[in-house]
């Protein structure tokens, strides 16, 4: 118990300190327990039972290129039986932490995570017709056990601020330290809804001389973003018909939260400057990464944003340009695209210059 608690104020004291996201896992457990007495037999009369459990995610740590989540775990896992001669019930609180990594599968709407708790028994009780029963006692319940768990979750909002997510996991704990003469373990089917509340670490000033009363929809903000990309492809491709001998204008590559994943509909602008990158080996494309400076952190933006120019370099090197050609830089956090368009400060900025 020393340990859990020790390993508790760890994770509090990281999660003050490193916070970017809060989040609140929580939902049911369907458990069953896989019982032997010490006789090796199972109790088929066990039945599966619901109870509750939650995760509340205070933080995440960078290791290399991926996020670890960490926070607070709860757990219940319940049971119920009868012979038919008398009903009996299990009702268990166990309490802990888990780190936990998870990855989109499909753009950013659905994925898949991992996760481990270690977790401690802190409450349980039996019930035998008209008994109760201590389980902390029980040496095949109490002590620390480990949960790992599997699933898959849906995002139903996503914005600068809030999320919204729909999941499923199946865990299976085990207790790794001795049961004594029984045997027992839990797997669970759980369903759940996460929310996060992601935090700043600014906030930009508003005047009203500066900015009308109305806010700008986001229909409009999102025509804002094609209209520039409309218009830099077309400057691109007018540059490329003339066949100039001064440099084409900047060209930007846009990204989404937290990415430098390429996407698709990107494909077509650096396809276009590809081939001219190829027919013009004197020209010389300066890679130049950002991430926005409003939400993460600045060491884990810088890292992320030398892997947006990267990204860009690679797939123009596929494309069967000159490495030569290429040169990235990652300038980490920015806002001076638009303070109020996060989106817009998420990109890669291709300039291109003869070389010398």
């Amino acid at each position: 118990m020393k340990h859990l608690t020790l390993t508790l104020v760890t994770l509090l004291v990281w999660g003050n300190v490193f916070t970017q996201e809060i989040s609140l896992e929580a939902g049911l457990n369907f458990s069953s327990y896989i019982y032997s007495n010490s006789a090796g037999n199972s109790n088929d009369n066990i039945k599966s039972d619901a109870g509750l459990y939650s995760r509340l995610g205070l933080g995440a740590i960078q290791l290399g290129r991926q996020k670890i989540g960490y926070g607070l775990s709860f757990q219940q896992f319940n049971a119920t039986g009868g012979d038919g001669y008398e009903n009996y019930n299990w009702a268990t609180n166990y309490l802990g932490g888990f780190v936990q990594y998870q990855k989109f599968l499909y753009k950013n709407t659905l994925g898949a995570k991992l996760s481990l708790d270690i977790l401690q028994l802190v409450s349980g009780k039996q019930k035998i017709g008209g008994e109760t029963f201590d389980l902390t006692n029980e040496k095949e319940m109490n002590g620390t056990w480990i949960n790992p768990s599997v699933g898959l979750f849906a995002t139903i909002v996503n914005s600068n601020t809030f999320g919204l997510d729909i999941g499923y996991n199946f865990s299976y704990a085990v207790k790794p330290a001795d049961q004594g003469t029984e045997s027992l373990s839990y797997v669970a089917n759980q369903v759940y809804f996460r929310v996060h509340l992601k935090s700043h670490k600014k906030e930009v000033a508003i005047h009203e001389h500066e900015f009308p009363e109305y806010s700008v929809p986001d229909s409009i903000s999102n025509k804002q973003s094609e209209l520039e990309q409309d218009i830099q492809n077309l400057k691109l491709e007018l540059n490329l018909l003339q066949q100039p001998s001064t440099p084409l204008p900047e060209h930007t590559i846009f990204f989404n939260l937290d990415s430098y994943k390429i996407d698709k509909d990107q494909y077509e602008k650096l396809e276009t400057l590809a081939s001219y990158l190829r027919n013009n080996p004197t020209i010389i494309a300066t890679l130049v990464g950002y991430a926005d400076d409003t939400t993460g952190q600045t060491q884990p933006n810088q890292t992320l944003s030398d892997n947006r120019a990267k990204s860009v370099q690679e797939f123009l090197i596929s494309l069967q340009v000159d490495p030569s050609q290429c040169t990235v830089i990652g300038a980490g956090e920015t806002s001076q695209f638009n303070q109020k368009i996060y989106d817009s400060n998420r990109r890669v900025i291709i300039s291109l210059t003869p070389k010398n």
